[in-house]
């Protein structure tokens, strides 16, 4: 860890009166949900233009629901399993400190359950559905229910039951609407990101002194412009990576540097330990 880096961060941190942490997979993927830009091979099992699209999808389901049925597994199972981590906690404990506003890329509702209030979700939320002609919610789901939707697609995907089983089970729990309106609030490839949330974001970070950026790849476009909007207007950007980042660079894992950035910024001063 460079010290130098350490000690501008915890004081950056001190003088601020507003934050924004900007969130990526990175910090989820401590808590067991994967990243899907790793090279996994998640992307080729489940090419984009097929699952990563609304129109894909629904000419996807058309033709194969049982491999629909496996994608939706796949991304619903992990997030109903995760937790949060020490690093969302960390996030969280700043606002005892600091105003602190929260922009995350992740879909997982990590952040509110580590007690953060003020979070924008600027790719939406796999724990809400919504009208997708008025942006309203008229759902939420909480972890459980989404643990019990997976078993279900863990029966149908390994043909313990029939697709007409699955889609009357969903219809049980899901707001279907008969045109089609309810949907998850997803923003997915070729989508516009998340209004207002998305304005908003741009706007607190045009108005921050510290923005924190944490796992995120940088190559998620608009959104990875936010910390030069916020450099821009004269904010101190604080990158937490274990691989390299321009600006004030915090080398490793948020759940191991966050915890101890807060800690030292509103403690005493000090340098963490090299391992």
């Amino acid at each position: 860890m460079n010290t130098d880096n350490w000690i501008t961060a915890v004081l950056a941190l001190r003088k601020a009166k507003k934050v924004v942490v900007f969130t990526g997979a990175g910090i989820s993927a401590e808590s067991g949900v994967p990243t899907f830009r790793d090279t996994d091979g998640f992307w080729q099992r489940f090419p984009p233009e097929q699952f990563a699209t609304w129109s894909g999808l629904v000419q996807t389901a058309v033709s194969s629901p049982r491999s629909v049925a496996e994608f939706v597994l796949n991304v619903v199972e992990p997030i109903a399993k995760a937790e949060a981590n020490a690093g969302h906690q960390a996030v969280a404990q700043l606002e005892k400190h600091v105003r602190t506003l929260v922009v995350t890329q992740n879909v997982d509702g990590l952040h509110q359950s580590a007690g953060s209030t003020e979070v924008l979700e600027i790719h939406g939320s796999l724990l809400e559905v919504v009208d997708s002609s008025t942006g309203n919610t008229v759902h939420r789901f909480h972890r459980a229910d989404l643990a019990r939707i997976s078993d279900t697609l863990h029966s149908y995907v390994s043909q313990r039951t029939s697709l007409f089983s699955l889609l009357r089970y969903l219809r049980r729990v899901y707001p279907f609407d008969w045109r089609g309106r309810n949907r998850p609030n997803l923003v997915l490839f070729g989508d516009s990101l998340a209004e207002p949330a998305w304005s908003n974001a741009c706007q607190e970070a045009e108005n921050c002194d510290v923005l924190i950026s944490v796992g995120t790849s940088g190559l998620v476009y608009p959104a990875a412009m936010l910390p030069d909007r916020a450099e821009s207007a004269g904010a101190t950007i604080i990158a937490v990576d274990p691989q390299p980042c321009l600006g004030c660079w915090l080398q490793g894992n948020a759940g191991a540097v966050l915890p101890k950035l807060v800690q030292d910024a509103f403690g005493s001063l000090s340098a963490p330990q090299s391992k």
